[in-house]
């Protein structure tokens, strides 16, 4: 039988609210800003489990790098899913995170009426997209504008890999599952572009198993990375090198290989693959691959993709 204390002790958490203070800086590929919004996360996320009202504290964002906004754009629409009513906010101090909140919908998801005009060249080139299947309508405008503009000998191959890129997060991040997974209807993709100064520059993140987890559980895989003990980051960069080496084995469709492989092709920009405690970075101007391995497990997958505009070419 439920005793009389935990159930006072449950009623005054549910009455509780908390306030929890935000990080200068919204990064995730660096391990010191990396720790601190993954705290930040698993703070909102600990106390709004617990039935808590939470406020975010806003005021002290001074930076929002895209790899870091996505995530949180996606948190904050699983918690507003899970967790209804439960979630409030101060405005940002700064004018351009204020702005970004405001472009993205932030605000009004948190119940803060738009104060300002976006204007700033920081925000006002940034799309969001956001699904749970593969809906290519939904970017539809961000392939027709740029495939002809981008410095590749086939730019219109662009379109396919972004589309299989979508198809892993809504096909292969949650086919396995874990206690870290969000809810069945919020097992989607989240997507941020940006077409400015004669680049493009695309973010992709799934909240699913991620790609070293999803590999060692993979019975064509299990063999051949229990035998050779990869850590994280020497996984993805098998992963994402899987068409072009002798092990062939599949791993998430063709989407990282795929989009590899087009940027092979690529003069400028580059691919960045962000799972779990591993990082790989494939950069187009000197051809180089190379691996990092954080401290902070980053729960899912963040692909981070940059193309050069042709000279001369505006999309």
């Amino acid at each position: 039988m439920t005793s009389r204390p935990t159930r006072k002790k449950s009623f005054r958490v549910a009455r509780e609210r908390v306030t929890i203070r935000a990080p200068e800086k919204f990064m995730a590929r660096r391990d010191d800003y990396r720790r601190g919004i993954f705290t930040f996360f698993q703070d909102v996320t600990s106390w709004l489990q617990r039935g808590a009202h939470v406020r975010l504290d806003f005021k002290p964002i001074k930076q929002m790098h895209p790899c870091g906004t996505l995530m949180f754009l996606a948190k904050l629409d699983i918690w507003c899913h899970m967790h209804p009513g439960k979630l409030s906010a101060t405005y940002p101090e700064d004018e351009v995170v204020e702005q970004l909140f405001q472009h993205f919908g932030i605000l009004e998801a948190l119940g803060l009426p738009a104060r300002l005009q976006v204007t700033h060249d920081h925000v006002k080139f940034w799309f969001f997209f956001s699904g749970n299947k593969v809906e290519p309508g939904g970017y539809r405008d961000l392939t027709t504008a740029v495939r002809s503009s981008i410095q590749h000998p086939e730019p219109i191959l662009f379109g396919d890999c972004l589309n299989e890129a979508v198809t892993n997060a809504v096909s292969h991040a949650y086919e396995f599952e874990n206690d870290r997974l969000p809810p069945p209807a919020m097992r989607k993709w989240w997507m941020l572009s940006q077409f400015k100064d004669d680049k493009l520059f695309v973010a992709i993140y799934d909240h699913g198993v991620s790609i070293p987890e999803s590999l060692r559980r993979k019975p064509e895989w299990v063999d051949y990375v229990t035998l050779r003990r990869f850590k994280d980051a020497r996984l993805i960069k098998v992963a994402a090198n899987s068409f072009r080496t002798s092990t062939r084995l599949k791993h998430r469709g063709k989407g990282l290989p795929e989009m590899l492989e087009f940027s092979t092709n690529l003069l400028q920009g580059g691919l960045s693959i962000l799972s779990n405690d591993g990082g790989w970075t494939y950069r187009a101007v000197d051809r180089v691959e190379s691996t990092v391995s954080f401290a902070k497990p980053l729960p899912g997958t963040l692909l981070l993709w940059e193309l050069a505009f042709r000279p001369g070419v505006q999309p």
